[in-house]
């Protein structure tokens, strides 16, 4: 593996205070996917971008076993930080999630990500989700944030996406992405789960807040523009959110959810 840095190495320190979910809320998600996976004890919990361990913290039941990977070695150190308070023992792996797992097969349970797949290439994970499955049936579980239409977030995403199509780039939103992989599982005989709220909250954001947030991250929606491209799109959408909520400053309110939506897998979806 490359010992140069990973794009969230940089952010690892500052990650849960920017984006980072209250603790009883980030319980209620780990419990949330636990009574969804119906996983038994000693079997496999498998994260794919465990970060901070902001909720794979409460997957590390120790009836279970877990193991989280993620490409940034900074976070993991992060995720092992937090694990001083509790129990359970997992085993954090830095790996590449675009590069073969490195997994047995036929071995894992649940697979979880939260907020992560989406940077990652479609065919792969599926591929590999199979290649890892238990023979006799597993669960991929996706976890993402669910906005207001008109929330200041989601207006400022949807522009973001709509700058990077216009300067070359293809946007890479996190609900398609999800769509397309759902799809994907079940063209390969798996059965879709409908969806579950697992957390509900209130949140007052700004537009500033927004712009302030890509400035710090590596990418903007998935994609490395250069640097001379992502500062011009962050000052067309200074310019657009100035118009649009008339101040950066404007403070709106507006509710966010926290919704797992996913797959079973069944036995004969096992692919060679």
């Amino acid at each position: 593996m490359s010992n140069q840095p990973a794009p969230f190495d940089t952010q690892a320190d500052t990650y849960d205070r920017r984006v980072g979910l209250p603790e009883q809320d980030c319980q209620a998600i780990g419990r949330a996917v636990l009574a969804l996976a119906q996983a038994q004890p000693r079997e496999l919990i498998l994260e794919i971008g465990a970060g901070t361990g902001m909720l794979g913290t409460w997957l590390t039941l120790p009836s279970l076993r877990y193991i989280g990977l993620d490409l940034s070695r900074g976070m993991l150190a992060a995720f092992q930080r937090r694990l001083s308070a509790h129990s359970g023992r997992p085993l954090l792996l830095q790996a590449d999630g675009n590069a073969p797992w490195p997994l047995t097969d036929a071995s894992v349970r649940v697979i979880f990500s939260s907020r992560a797949l989406h940077l990652l290439d479609l065919a792969h994970v599926v591929r590999e989700s199979f290649r890892v499955a238990c023979p006799d049936g597993a669960v991929v579980i996706i976890g993402r944030m669910q906005r207001q239409e008109d929330s200041v977030a989601a207006m400022m995403q949807r522009e973001m996406q709509r700058l990077l199509r216009q300067y070359g780039f293809p946007g890479r939103g996190g609900g398609q992405h999800q769509r397309q992989l759902i799809a994907a599982y079940c063209h390969r005989g798996a059965t879709a789960l409908e969806p579950v709220v697992a957390a509900r909250w209130i949140v007052t954001r700004t537009p500033w807040q927004s712009i302030e947030a890509w400035h710090t991250k590596p990418r903007l929606g998935g994609i490395d523009p250069p640097p001379d491209v992502k500062h011009a799109i962050l000052l067309d959408l200074c310019s657009w959110a100035t118009v649009t909520f008339g101040d950066l400053q404007q403070e709106v309110t507006s509710e966010e959810a926290y919704v797992l939506q996913g797959v079973r897998l069944q036995p004969m979806g096992r692919a060679t």
